[in-house]
């Protein structure tokens, strides 16, 4: 009886240490990711084959980029209360809401000159075919119909 234990007892041991073992193994790369210098950009790093040097150029750049679009989007969201407050006031479209949407418009076209401008200088720092990959990702996720129409519900 002790012996019929003793086997359960070993394998269930060995069971766990080989799920622990196949576990730690599976999610190298993720925590590898997670502990790199720019979590946020590990992915690209991974996705399109960069470099070292590549991937500092790039992480310098989208810190340079996220400071400028965290100012626009302040912006953005000042004109959005201001075009909310006029809104609540009328029941008519009146010159100072119009202006108002003329202006949010503005900052809008703004943003997004921006970030493709930003996309077109990541991709300009990557080999020529990796740099053409990126592009026609980012743009397929950030200018698709579906994607205007899911970020505005």
């Amino acid at each position: 009886m002790k012996r019929a234990w003793l086997i359960l007892v070993c394998g269930v041991g060995i069971a766990l240490l080989a799920y622990a073992g196949f576990y730690y193994a599976g999610t190298a790369n993720c925590r590898s990711m997670i502990n790199s210098p720019s979590p946020e950009l590990a992915w690209l790093k991974a996705e399109f084959h960069l470099g070292d040097a590549e991937f500092a150029r790039i992480s310098r750049m989208h810190e340079s980029y996220v400071a400028a679009c965290a100012e626009r989007c302040r912006r953005v969201d000042m004109k959005n209360m201001e075009l909310k407050q006029l809104l609540a006031s009328t029941n008519a479209v009146t010159p100072e809401i119009a202006k108002a949407l003329a202006e949010t418009a503005q900052l809008q076209a703004e943003c997004q000159k921006e970030m493709l401008q930003h996309f077109y200088e990541v991709s300009q720092t990557m080999a020529p075919e990796q740099g053409k990959r990126y592009l026609a990702w980012v743009q397929e996720r950030t200018l698709s119909a579906d994607t205007h129409a899911t970020m505005q519900h």
